[in-house]
């Protein structure tokens, strides 16, 4: 093992300790050592895989910190590997020299505008275990190509821009697991431009990525305008911020109406979502399930997708944060989405909030579509609307009116665009407009009991 001590390094948080990383990762046996101090960096620490051989670096249970005070990463992890996980596509240099590069019990402070934590490139089984990295731009950033990269236990807290940062990467098999990823400006996770499979974001605490002055902040944000996402995980997480300018908890963005394949193959379960303008925001993906979640305190919407397809939504509680006053819409809003499957969903109430909404759930030329036994338990003005629909079913629903029952339109109701709906089996509140207001000639209604207060 090489300590940086040995080679010269100071870590005093003034002396310029980079040669000496640099003479300790050339000359060194691949452990380097790094014990308790402030060591100052003013350049990358380039670890050049190929040519230094197998690697790990330990701050002895995190007591080293690295300032970095120039542009670009505090450590750069350099491999040559250019093709899949598949065993057959290694060249055996990679399995003797660049194999499972590690980095653990550290702490990377950027200090510098422009200062990243972790650069891996061309990696297999990149691993960060127990690392703390604060005011970075980029707190890890995931670039051009790795396989298999695990991130256990880390800290990215406070970051200038993004948290972890998948930039036009081609990465397959990642696990970020057990994980606090807070406070960073624009997002916690984005992927951005890539092609992913098998994504794991399990059991982790994902709060406050957002800036007040930022349009667009996500504390997940997985953009495939360019690139694709497919076949993840969002499982077990703490996932909520602030209401801020078109921000969002999660968004999936796709390419746009008409291709909805980018992004999908999705399991989005058990996870405590809230507190942001959209909690839940799906634009032009496919394939996503969504189910057993708590969502709550949505400024705008609780659930908004666009031009989706075969979405399931299911067994999730739409809520309220009852400690705080502010007045979420918590709305939901499905626009183009066709082969859809809302089920078992409660939804706790819609309040005017900033921009009234029609109703509570409002799809609008939406097709194939199955909305079973769900409560929305305080409708405003509406409970359920549909504009312009297609194959709509929905049966064996409670829907009531909200405390201001003098403004209550009615608990379904639907316009003269609408076809082919099925509407059966409902336990409604009559509205000004009735319990279920339905055009002739768009399709049947079928045994719905109707209340007159909802109480």
């Amino acid at each position: 093992m090489a300590n940086v001590k040995h080679f010269g390094a100071v870590g005093d948080g003034k002396t310029d300790d980079t040669a000496a990383f640099e003479h300790a990762l050339k000359m060194g046996d691949g452990l380097l050592e790094v014990p308790r101090g402030d060591y100052v960096l003013t350049r990358s620490l380039v670890v050049a895989l190929d040519q230094l051989g197998r690697f790990s670096m330990s701050g002895l249970g995190g007591q080293a910190r690295l300032l970095m005070k120039s542009a670009g990463p505090a450590i750069h992890l350099v491999g040559t590997h250019q093709k899949t996980a598949d065993p057959s596509h290694f060249r055996e240099t990679v399995w003797q020299r660049e194999r499972f590069p590690t980095l653990s019990d550290l702490e990377i402070v950027g200090e510098h505008p422009e200062a990243d934590g972790v650069r891996i490139e061309g990696t297999m089984q990149s691993t960060l275990q127990h690392v703390l990295i604060r005011r970075c731009r980029y707190g890890v950033h995931l670039v051009r190509r790795a396989r298999n990269v695990i991130l256990d236990g880390c800290h990215i807290y406070h970051g200038r821009q993004i948290g972890i940062y998948f930039d036009h990467v081609n990465l397959h098999q990642i696990n970020i697991y057990g994980c606090h990823i807070s406070y960073n400006a624009r997002a916690g996770i984005c992927i951005q431009g890539s092609e992913v499979r098998n994504l794991q974001i399990c059991g982790n605490d994902i709060e406050y990525n957002y800036d007040s002055g930022i349009e667009g902040c996500a504390d997940i944000l997985l953009d495939c305008r360019e690139g694709t996402v497919r076949e993840g995980a969002i499982v077990g997480n703490t996932v909520q911020a602030r209401e801020s300018p078109l921000g969002a908890n999660i968004r999936l963005l796709g390419v746009g109406a008409g291709n909805a394949n980018a992004v999908g193959m999705l399991s989005i379960s058990g996870n405590l979502l809230g507190s942001q303008e959209t909690v839940l925001h799906l634009i032009a993906c496919r394939g996503v399930s969504i189910t057993g979640n708590v969502i709550y305190s949505g400024y705008r919407y609780a659930i908004r997708g666009q031009d989706c397809v075969t979405l399931v939504i299911s067994g999730n509680s739409l809520d309220y944060n009852s400690d705080y006053k502010g007045q979420s819409t918590d709305g939901v809003l499905f626009e183009r989405c066709r082969q859809m499957a809302l089920q078992g969903n409660v939804h706790v109430h819609t309040l005017a909030g900033k921009e009234a909404l029609p109703a509570s759930w409002v799809l609008r030329q939406c097709r194939e579509v199955v909305i079973g036994g769900c409560q929305v338990v305080s409708g405003y003005p509406r409970g359920i609307l549909l504009e312009g629909c297609e194959q709509v079913l929905i049966q064996g629903c409670r829907i009531a009116a909200g405390p201001a029952v003098a403004d209550y339109q009615g608990s379904i109701v639907v316009d003269g665009k609408c076809r082919e709906l099925l509407i059966a089996s409902n336990l409604v509140t009559r509205g000004r407009q009735g319990g279920v207001v339905v055009p002739a000639n768009v399709g049947q209604v079928l045994s719905n009991f109707e209340l007159v207060s909802g109480r």
